[in-house]
């Protein structure tokens, strides 16, 4: 008996033994269970947290911030709150620490001028879920569209070299930017106080920092550049009522597009070689008065047109039925493409366009373009055995919206007698070609502008050419994408 109750009794102490093993493996089970949960938790919210980061920055990229705003402003830590709801329809009452994230911002690569990497690091509240961190990084890629709305505080004349970064346009010097309503809407004039009459503004690549980077726009092998800008345009409305003499009425113009700029490398970086595409009147040489522009020996004018310019009744080649096609009508509008280089002295005309639809009758013999024109060039620069050629197209509309779809493009007479071919909506030309841009070392030229050529003959109501919705993008198949937000985690 004695030695059948130690066997019992030690079965029953191993039993006990192994019962307390496994209650305690139950109870360390279920406690991990809970703890799991939490930390899954913890680390789904570390991401959230860091995700919104990122989410925060982008959204003041969108508002204009640029790399050095927001490394100076928003490098740091960042708290997370949440709000507490008593019930659905009462405001919050307070709110519980989640977490916090801290922003980092590094350059992007050389060539790539508006590109940045943006680190997020998150890290939840220990007081609601586990310690866990988790870093975002994201590569942020600029969009390269430029839609720029017109500030007077983004003009400066071309001689000012003060190293600010606001200066989105180089201007000709003598003039100045003013922004009056037309038609209820913000619109852009040139003024100027010593009475010049030729005014070019074209972006400032070379030294501001918030414009894309052009460089992504040209394909490094070819080295071809291609583009699509466009404007609207008013040239002299009728701003007083029943004072129809202050609007285009025998007024001389031509304001418009400009692109392949290029600069003198010097100081006060000044244009030396530019195309242009514009909407054009002029009544000709043989008006009583004409403007200095028309008038080769004056010296009132900046510019002046060229021999190429030739109008109906001043010469011979403008009498013969297979030459007349080369010559304008005096008081008819017209678009028309030019180039202007620094071996030559005047404005060269290559070729014209007529623009019935948009013109609208002033008197007998005189018509005008209707209000708001929105002038569209696509330039596309190819390659062939080492030669480079522009081909470029030009659209006009006139409607408010901004996008790139033209009703049609205009067909061009080409005014060189050399190379009449025609009416084509493909006008090519090879003087002006890109230059290469890749070297950054090198100040890239201003390659894109718009101008306006005034009628020194007018009233105080001389400079009413207005401006508004000018707008960049790129054109052709070596584009860049567009704007990409890679998010990778640790």
């Amino acid at each position: 008996m004695k030695d059948n109750q130690g066997a019992l009794l030690i079965t029953f102490i191993v039993l006990l033994t192994i019962a307390g093993i496994l209650a305690s493996s139950i109870a360390y089970m279920l406690q991990n269970i809970s703890f799991s949960i939490k930390s899954v938790n913890s680390v789904e919210q570390s991401y959230y947290l860091s995700e919104s980061g990122l989410r925060y920055v982008l959204m003041k990229i969108k508002e204009g911030l640029d790399y050095s705003e927001l490394k100076s402003t928003y490098e740091k830590d960042h708290e997370i709150h949440i709000p507490i709801e008593i019930d659905e329809d009462s405001a919050p009452q307070d709110n519980l620490f989640a977490g916090h994230f801290t922003l980092q911002f590094e350059k992007g690569e050389l060539q790539k001028r508006g590109d940045m990497f943006i680190k997020s690091n998150a890290q939840v509240s220990t007081d609601l879920f586990v310690e866990s961190k988790r870093q975002l990084n994201a590569e942020y890629d600029d969009p390269n569209v430029l839609d720029i709305d017109f500030k007077t505080e983004h003009f400066k004349e071309i001689n000012v070299n003060d190293g600010k970064n606001d200066q989105i346009w180089n201007l000709t010097d003598g003039f100045y930017a003013v922004i009056n309503e037309i038609d209820s809407i913000p619109s852009l004039k040139f003024m100027s106080d010593v009475q010049k009459n030729w005014a070019l503004a074209s972006l400032n690549w070379g030294k501001n920092n918030k414009l894309p980077d052009l460089r992504l726009y040209q394909y490094v092998i070819t080295q071809v550049l291609s583009y699509k800008i466009q404007i609207k345009i008013n040239c002299y409305p009728t701003i007083i009522a029943n004072h129809p003499e202050y609007g285009q009425k025998g007024k001389d113009f031509m304001a418009g597009l400009n692109f392949r700029v290029m600069n003198a490398y010097t100081d006060n970086r000044e244009r030396t070689d530019y195309y242009g595409i514009s909407l054009f009147k002029s009544a000709g040489r043989n008006q009583g008065n004409p403007p200095c522009w028309l008038i080769p020996d004056s010296n009132d004018c900046k510019q002046h047109l060229g021999d190429s310019f030739l109008f109906i009744g001043e010469d011979e080649i403008c009498q013969k039925e297979e030459t007349r096609a080369l010559c304008l009508e005096p008081n008819k509008p017209y678009i028309i493409f030019w180039i202007k280089t620094k071996n030559e002295e005047n404005i060269e005309l290559l070729a014209y366009s007529e623009a019935e639809e948009y013109t609208k009758k002033l008197g007998p013999l005189e018509w005008g373009f209707k209000n708001w024109i929105n002038l569209g060039v696509f330039l596309k620069e190819k390659e062939s055995a080492g030669q480079r050629i522009n081909e470029i197209q030009v659209s006009l509309r006139a409607t408010n919206s901004k996008n790139w779809t033209f009703p049609k493009r205009q067909r061009f007479v080409r005014v060189s007698q050399n190379d009449f071919v025609g009416t084509t909506t493909k006008v090519s030309d090879r003087t002006l070609v890109s230059k290469n841009l890749s070297n950054i070392n090198l100040t890239p030229p201003d390659e894109i502008g718009f101008h306006a050529m005034y009628d020194n003959r007018a009233s105080i109501y001389k400079y009413n050419i207005y401006f508004r919705d000018f707008v960049l993008d790129c054109h052709g198949e070596y584009c860049p994408e567009k704007s990409q937000k890679i998010y990778v985690q640790f």
